[in-house]
């Protein structure tokens, strides 16, 4: 089985419909509407949160994130800090006891998008 992969384009097409700050629980429920059998893929190698694994969808995706907000050429997101600490700020807060069902960590991560030029 060929390993699913996941796009810059298909990244980017998700980011510009998000609001100004989001977390991966936000950017899966576009993404599986915008590329349901991308994402049906993506579960079946990696499975949930819940399913034995500690690997999941939601992980590769938050990983795909990340990985795009670090890129050298400037994309649609903030860049994410490298080496946090675990307490609330801009890019981290605690999760919702419903958003811990389905991430499981205490903290999730807030992605930003960039402004555009005009408005930095």
């Amino acid at each position: 089985m060929t390993s699913p992969r996941v796009s810059v384009e298909q990244v980017e097409a998700v980011v510009r419909q998000m609001p100004e700050a989001f977390t991966i629980l936000d950017f899966v429920e576009v993404f599986r509407q915008q590329f349901p059998e991308l994402w049906q893929q993506l579960v079946e190698r990696y499975g949930l949160y819940g399913s034995g694994t500690r690997y999941s969808a939601l992980t590769y995706l938050s990983n795909r994130l990340s990985a795009y907000s670090k890129r050298k050429v400037p994309g649609l997101l903030e860049p994410m800090p490298v080496g946090w600490k675990p307490e609330e700020g801009r890019y981290l807060r605690r999760a919702t006891p419903e958003e811990r069902k389905h991430f499981g960590s205490p903290w999730i991560a807030v992605y930003r998008r960039r402004r555009p030029r005009q408005e930095q």
